[in-house]
């Protein structure tokens, strides 16, 4: 009995040893495959861990720009929140003022009305006043057509009464001459200076269409008479279109002389074909400042020169030289005053100082000068 049991234990052991041999074996195969994918997740992981060493730095940048994209965005966004806010008030502006347009419109919507009621009203009226007037203008064009009509008329009795009167001044010209031929004289150039010099026309207010040249030339006529000189009014034509009067004396011993006392005594230069000049009566003479040198270097002693004929035409022409003469070496004397002024330049101040005082003496012989109104193409002298 007892060696039975120990043998069904043995059986059993062996049963058991065997299970447990083959659960072992089992189970060290589990072991093993384990042990084979645990294997396999290292190498992975191994791999992973060189990947990523490999790529950090990358990831990094890529989250620092993500980061800087995101402040930036987050910079814009208040941005546009702030401009938001700044449109919102504007529309609010723009819509505070569009209420107020809308009121002025009505405003003047109402009274456009009020208009159109007041005009519909009164619109026959006005027609009323408008034929009026019409008839009105019609009546004063008649008026005015009558008016031209008499004024050709007037026109026409002027022309004849200008004609008789041209006619009566000629025939008094002719008597007074016949008058007073007997006792006015021609004067010496010295007794027509000292006449001019005494004689008070060229201080006379010139009144255009009123006192003119005409004026004057009559008036000085008439005071040469009771200075029993005899004196001719001169009519001169220019290429202007315009005319001009002045006066003429016989002198005994210079000649022809003309004298145009507007706008001061002055002696004129007439030739037919050549400008009509003047001189001021002062400035005339024979004994006058060489200006033959150069004008830009007019420091120098002063020399003088003469003119045999001071009331010729050609005395005029050289007057005129003198003129362009002083007006180049004034404007080189302000540039050599420029330069000296900067420090440049190769004037000296004695030099300058004189030729400032030559151009003051010149300028003493030439002033004033007067303008030049036209060349003459007719002259008529009328003696007393």
């Amino acid at each position: 009995m007892g060696k039975a049991v120990t043998a069904a234990f043995g059986i059993l052991s062996l049963i058991l040893l065997g299970g447990l041999i083959v659960t072992i074996n089992n189970y060290s195969e589990i072991v093993r495959s384990k042990d084979a994918i645990i294997e396999s997740g290292r190498q992975q992981i191994s791999i992973l861990k060189e990947w990523l060493k490999g790529n950090i730095t990358y990831y990094n940048s890529r989250l620092l720009h993500l980061n800087s994209t995101m402040a930036s965005l987050r910079s814009r966004l208040s941005s546009l929140l702030s401009e938001n806010r700044e449109l919102q008030n504007a529309i609010n502006n723009y819509r505070e003022i569009v209420r107020s347009k809308d009121a002025i419109i009505e405003d003047k919507e109402r009274l456009i009305n009020r208009l159109q009621a007041w005009l519909r009203g009164n619109v026959t009226y006005y027609y009323n006043r408008l034929s009026n007037l019409n008839s009105t203008v019609t009546s004063l064009k008649r008026e005015l057509s009558s008016l031209l009509s008499k004024n050709k008329e007037l026109q026409t009795m002027i022309t004849s009464l200008s004609k008789n009167y041209s006619e009566l001044q000629r025939k008094y010209e002719s008597l007074l001459n016949a008058t007073l031929r007997s006792t006015l004289k021609d004067p010496t150039w010295e007794e027509l200076k000292r006449f001019l010099e005494s004689d008070k026309t060229d201080e006379l207010e010139y009144k255009p269409q009123e006192f003119d040249c005409t004026g004057f030339a009559i008036t000085l006529r008439d005071n040469a008479w009771k200075w029993g000189l005899r004196c001719g009014f001169v009519e001169i034509g220019l290429s202007s279109g315009v005319g001009h009067n002045l006066n003429a004396f016989k002198t005994t011993d210079r000649g022809l002389i003309f004298v145009d006392c507007l706008n001061g005594d002055a002696i004129a230069y007439v030739q037919i074909g050549k400008p009509y000049g003047k001189i001021a009566l002062k400035n005339v003479r024979s004994r006058y400042i060489d200006c033959s040198g150069d004008p830009t270097r007019f420091w120098g002693p002063l020399n003088y020169t003469t003119h045999p004929s001071p009331f010729s035409y050609s005395y005029y022409e050289e007057y005129k030289r003198r003129v362009k003469f002083y007006e180049e070496s004034a404007k080189a004397y302000n540039e050599a005053v420029k330069k000296y002024n900067r420090g440049e330049g190769n004037y000296t101040y004695s030099q300058l100082k004189k030729w400032y005082e030559n151009l003051e003496a010149l300028r003493e012989e030439i002033t004033p000068v007067y303008e030049e109104p036209g060349i003459v193409n007719s002259i008529e002298i009328y003696w007393n």
